[in-house]
């Protein structure tokens, strides 16, 4: 597995057990960050747009750092502002738990980060993921240039209203009541079925004014399966499951028996002996072939004894345990 997926992967298992625990949610967006970034630049040095000299130096965090970096995607590759906006203040989040301070965010943050991620990393076309919205390109209704225009318009609308109301992607369910309700108050049905990605029915209730209210009416009660429907959707799109984690992942190769308890302890001292006395849970997992969440546990143990310290590595931003006594 590539090391942007061993970090994306990292990410969303710290985000499955954080919780609400601020200084896991901290790891978790910085295992998601690390994987933008290193994602960005392994896609810029195979680049060909780019003469040598910059596919060179764009490997070298210290020569390019993240507001170059973000340029020259936007510049080869393309953001949209919304995205470029979200990476950067993801980014001074990172740095600030970089610093040892508290991370700042929500859990929600951190999700709509990793599924932002996640859909950047494995979309060619750099599309953004629909955690917030329901527009998409292949949605979009064929036929004449007013019916589209109409949808357009009607999409930009609902978008918007969706952002100002709902800007964790949290809460369908109000939202497609309030645009379901609305069918009654004026003459136009189905605003909730198209933000639930039903985009053929969506436009028949509109044309028909949600069946001559009827339908309308009856979606009363179906709106909860609808937005679960949708949420299910939006989730084998994104190739995770209902916790939130990544599906179909090739598995990192593991020992038959992998160390545990004390044995796991010695192994990654060990570990980190032969690499200066410094270690991430992901090289920690690479030696022992224990799981993420046994190395991490192990690491955090002997943190709370005193014999490490963590912090994040100056260059990659990546949650590192320093073994004091072996430097």
């Amino acid at each position: 597995m590539s090391d942007h997926l061993n970090k994306l992967q990292l990410g969303w298992e710290r985000l499955q057990k954080a919780d609400n625990d601020s200084e896991l949610l901290g790891y978790a967006l910085v295992s998601f960050h690390g994987a933008l970034e290193n994602y960005f630049r392994d896609w810029l040095a195979t680049n060909n747009s780019l003469d040598f000299a910059q596919r060179e130096r764009v490997q070298d965090p210290q020569q390019v750092q993240w507001k170059e970096l973000l340029d020259l995607i936007q510049q080869y590759r393309g953001l949209s502002a919304e995205d470029f906006r979200r990476i950067l203040n993801a980014n001074k989040l990172r740095q600030e738990v970089a610093n040892g301070n508290r991370f700042q965010g929500t859990r929600a943050d951190v999700e709509v980060y990793g599924q932002l991620v996640q859909q950047l990393i494995t979309s060619p076309g750099f599309a953004t993921p629909p955690a917030s919205g329901f527009y998409a390109p292949h949605n979009r209704p064929q036929g004449s240039g007013e019916i589209s225009k109409v949808f357009d318009t009607l999409t930009t609308e609902i978008n918007r209203l969706d952002r100002q109301i709902n800007p964790t992607g949290n809460n369908r369910l109000p939202i497609s009541y309030i645009l379901c309700g609305l069918g009654f108050v004026v003459p136009i049905g189905g605003l909730h079925r198209l933000y639930n990605g039903q985009i053929g029915t969506g436009l028949l209730w509109l044309c028909t004014f949600g069946l001559f209210y009827v339908g309308q009416f009856v979606d009363l009660f179906l709106l909860p399966g609808m937005v679960e429907e949708y949420k299910r959707n939006l989730r084998a799109q994104a190739g995770v499951s209902s916790f939130g984690v990544p599906l179909n992942h090739p598995v990192v190769a593991s020992q038959v028996h992998p160390p545990k308890g004390n044995e796991l302890m010695i192994r990654l001292i060990e570990v980190a002996e032969s690499r200066g006395g410094s270690l991430t849970v992901t090289q920690g997992v690479k030696a022992t072939g224990a799981s993420f969440a046994e190395v991490e546990t192990a690491l955090k143990e002997m943190f709370k004894s005193g014999y490490v310290k963590i912090d994040n590595d100056p260059v990659s931003g990546a949650v590192t345990y320093y073994f004091h006594e072996l430097d």
